[in-house]
């Protein structure tokens, strides 16, 4: 089964009509993206409900529910995709350093988010490598760029870091997956 591209995020932010700026968006994902590891069969209107409590967004217009929709089905996809094709929604490559920096670290906050609804599970039973790797996602969803290193630098470790976050959130989603039929010993 094709993997679902996540929609345009330029045009998302367009249609958002000033309801949401671009870290907004970028956290709006990262809340999906942790929904989605923590209860894979959510549906829309749970992710709708999370980001009104998040306070992210609160009665959206069709068009931009619409696209919010859009946004948590294909990151279900992407997250079941055997191919590990999970891609971040963050700004452009185009727009400045900072902002990009400061869309992951929103994204960061959304997915921790996004794990911790419900109460369902205890996140303390977690695995010590995933645990770690959320410490390091607390982290970063702190950070603030000054930028004042070398851009060429700070630019492959914001890749670095967006990369990391990725494999983080494939691990996630695998440590609290169920164990499916085909997987039982019989």
């Amino acid at each position: 089964m094709p993997v679902l591209q996540l929609p345009d995020f330029d045009q998302t932010l367009a249609i958002s009509s000033g309801q949401l700026d671009a870290f907004e968006l970028s956290e709006c994902h990262g809340a999906a993206c942790g929904l989605l590891c923590r209860h894979p069969s959510s549906q829309a209107d749970t992710y709708m409900s999370l980001l009104d409590s998040l306070e992210l967004v609160k009665s959206p217009d069709n068009p931009l529910a619409g696209q919010l929709s859009e946004l948590h089905h294909a990151t279900a996809s992407q997250l079941d995709d055997e191919q590990l094709r999970l891609a971040l929604w963050l700004p452009g490559d185009e727009e400045p350093l900072d902002d990009r920096t400061e869309a992951l670290a929103r994204w960061c906050t959304g997915f921790l988010a996004g794990l911790e609804s419900g109460h369902d599970l205890a996140l303390d039973m977690l695995s010590g490598d995933v645990s770690d790797a959320l410490s390091d996602l607390e982290h970063i969803a702190q950070a603030d760029m000054t930028g004042e290193g070398d851009a060429e630098e700070e630019e492959t470790a914001l890749m670095e870091i967006i990369e990391y976050i990725r494999v983080v959130a494939l691990m996630m989603r695998e440590e609290l997956s169920l164990p499916k039929p085909q997987d039982r010993v019989h």
